[in-house]
């Protein structure tokens, strides 16, 4: 899905008014300290009774008038306090509390993230869950998807947060329009073909029946395209490379274009175990010995002869490096005997065997040619993954973040 008008939008709209937002003190050594929240909720439970009590009416707030409101993005926003009657008691298990989809889980600059916000888009795979999970594994389900996404919710919040501080009342009207056309021209469109509708009913209905509604999928959508379109602009990383520096990226990591020499070959493997012993394999084996001097065909008489793996197809091996085999003798002999030539009989601790080399490919590395496209693109995914980083930090620096989880910390994939 492509939205690039919107990010031209953006772009304008930010050569108006300038990026800078951080505020400026007299003494920037004396001045105050960042004021990121490392407070008690790390501690304690962050149930706000203010802030819960209106999450049934979230829809009716997000769809609400904004006529008193200088920004369209923002909902009527009432600040949860840490010292709350209900937040008080720090003995709280939060292995055996339950997690309700009006919890608040963060504030992040004064705006609450519920536990709904963070993990309603699984909302139909967790009612299957609820029904086949006791309840303590479904509470920590629910629990560790929550701790998983929570940083990627926030980082939007704040993503958020700087383009409402950033842009003026009608530039941020002016994107709203054209989110909102990108959802029902694009969004719509997309999703009826991907659930097989034909209608906006229909496609109500296909939601509903996965815990879903148009609503709640206009909502993210809205969210999540403010958040990139946004960072898209901010985050001025370099997207023209010359050849010259794709070719020294080329050359700084050539080893991992190296391709180590493979070859393609057949076995035949006669093993003593099947054929009474060693002395009366013997037999056997001047009998193939015969038929292969005659000419007669490798692959015919490895699946006739051959007790080994692969000899129903021929006693065909697909490409092999260096190291595969067990037998270094037979495996010295795979990058050394002629393409097309049948080697003597090699005598292992259990079989007799007969290999044939059919194709081989030398070591060496992939050209430059065949690579540049896809490593120049790669450098830029890494430059803007870099530009992200950065100014993500500088929102984190300067952003007021009440949790009780570590954001910082690496978390697991959630089961």
């Amino acid at each position: 899905m492509r939205y690039a008008q919107i990010h031209f939008l953006m772009l304008a709209s930010l050569s108006m008014v300038g990026c800078e937002t951080t505020p400026k003190v007299d003494n920037p050594v004396l001045g105050p300290p960042p004021p990121r929240l490392e407070s008690a909720l790390k501690q304690q439970k962050l149930k706000h009774t203010d802030v819960a009590s209106k999450a049934a009416d979230r829809k009716q707030i997000l769809e609400g008038d904004f006529e008193d409101s200088g920004n369209p993005f923002e909902s009527p926003i009432q600040t949860a306090s840490s010292t709350s009657d209900v937040s008080a008691n720090p003995t709280v298990d939060e292995s055996q509390a339950n997690l309700a989809d009006s919890d608040v889980v963060a504030m992040v600059n004064g705006s609450p993230l519920f536990v709904s916000d963070v993990i309603g888009i699984y909302n139909f795979q967790l009612k299957q869950a609820e029904q086949k999970m006791p309840p303590e594994e479904y509470q920590k389900l629910r629990r560790a998807l929550v701790k998983r996404d929570l940083k990627g919710h926030i980082e939007r919040q704040l993503l958020i947060h700087e383009m409402k501080t950033t842009l003026k009342k009608e530039q941020l009207s002016m994107l709203q329009e054209h989110l909102e056309k990108a959802f029902n021209e694009e969004r719509i469109p997309e999703l009826q073909q991907k659930l097989e509708v034909s209608s906006t009913q229909e496609l109500e209905d296909k939601l509903n029946t996965q815990g879903r509604t148009i609503f709640g999928e206009k909502e993210l959508f809205m969210k999540q395209q403010t958040a990139i379109q946004f960072m898209a602009v901010k985050a001025k990383a370099n997207s023209d490379f010359s050849r010259e520096e794709v070719l020294a990226r080329y050359k700084s990591n050539i080893k991992d274009y190296e391709v180590p020499a493979k070859v393609r070959w057949q076995r035949i493997r006669i093993s003593y175990a099947k054929h009474g012993g060693k002395q009366k394999t013997i037999g056997l084996l001047d009998e193939v010995i015969h038929k292969l001097q005659a000419g007669e065909d490798f692959g015919e008489l490895a699946k006739k002869y051959s007790d080994g793996p692969r000899s129903e197809k021929n006693g065909q091996w697909g490409w092999t490096r260096h190291g595969s085999l067990a037998e270094p003798e037979i495996e010295a002999a795979l990058f050394e005997l002629p393409i097309g030539q049948v080697s003597q009989v090699f005598e292992t601790e259990a079989s007799f065997q007969i290999i044939k080399v059919n194709e081989r490919k030398e070591e060496g590395v992939v050209p430059f040619a065949d690579v540049q496209a896809k490593l120049e693109q790669s450098m830029i995914s890494e430059a803007r993954m870099k530009a992200t980083k950065e100014i993500l930090e500088k929102l984190y620096a300067k952003a007021i973040i009440e949790t009780e989880y570590d954001i910082d910390a690496e978390e697991p994939a959630a089961p």
